[in-house]
């Protein structure tokens, strides 16, 4: 199966709307473009939060126009710009799904909700834990990816740290006890990270428009990477291949 992992989209409802020196509808568009033509066997696309800057219903009327007329699942979760509420509201229709647990062709993804009311950081809490758990009992022996918007570890750039996934280390011990979880991904971050933690892929995309600089210790953008998206094959027998692409040249500025 192959699932196309986009995040931090940062929607504005005007098209013309910018961030951080770009303009998010352009790039998403260059983004969605190459994905059509290098990718079209896709099987689903996974969007970790962040779907709008502005958090207005027609934000997110926005991003429907950009996905509301696929044939194939667009699995949404919440980051910390969107409005939860206002998220399930609008997009409660194909090929929108936004369910704790979304089955997949052999694989199940698992939606995890961090947001916080109000904060930049993230945080699932005991109950949604627990959820997981029970989830992940349930499903094994199939292989399963587990997505969440706030990157569940320290990742070196200590502004980002500080607003991270706040039980990040609970979640990360969790899954080590489920030998059927084969990856775990995540946005926010707006740069890549790829590692391993025993048999769990730990996988932080950049975002479909600007990025961060990583390493920084206060906030930055680095002006120099570009849009990105990355592509995951899951294979029948819990493999997980993974290419990271960056769109050179695809970022609109202001």
């Amino acid at each position: 199966m192959k699932l196309i992992h986009l995040t931090d989209t940062h929607l504005f409802a005007d098209r013309e709307g910018s961030l951080r020196g770009t303009r998010p509808a352009p790039s998403l568009d260059a983004v969605l473009e190459h994905v059509h033509e290098h990718h079209p066997d896709f099987h689903a696309v996974l969007a970790t939060g962040d779907l709008v800057q502005e958090e207005t219903e027609a934000a997110y009327e926005h991003f429907i126009r950009f996905f509301g007329d696929y044939d194939r699942p667009v699995l949404c979760l919440p980051g910390n710009h969107d409005v939860p509420e206002l998220m399930q509201r609008t997009l409660a229709r194909e090929p929108f799904r936004l369910e704790a647990r979304v089955a997949l062709d052999g694989w199940d993804v698992f939606q995890l909700d961090s947001h916080i009311p109000k904060s930049p950081a993230g945080r699932l809490g005991e109950e949604a834990l627990e959820r997981l758990e029970a989830g992940l009992r349930e499903s094994a022996p199939r292989p399963a990816v587990v997505a969440v918007h706030h990157p569940p570890l320290k990742i070196g750039t200590a502004w980002l740290d500080r607003i991270g996934l706040q039980d990040g280390p609970e979640l990360l011990e969790l899954l080590s006890h489920h030998d059927h979880v084969r990856a775990l991904l995540w946005g926010h971050a707006h740069q890549n990270w790829d590692s391993r933690q025993g048999h769990i892929r730990l996988l932080g995309t950049p975002a479909t428009c600007a990025q961060f600089l990583a390493g920084s210790p206060v906030f930055a953008i680095d002006k120099k990477a570009p849009p990105a998206y990355r592509v995951l094959e899951l294979g029948a027998d819990g493999e997980v291949a993974t290419e990271l692409i960056e769109l050179s040249g695809a970022t609109e500025s202001e």
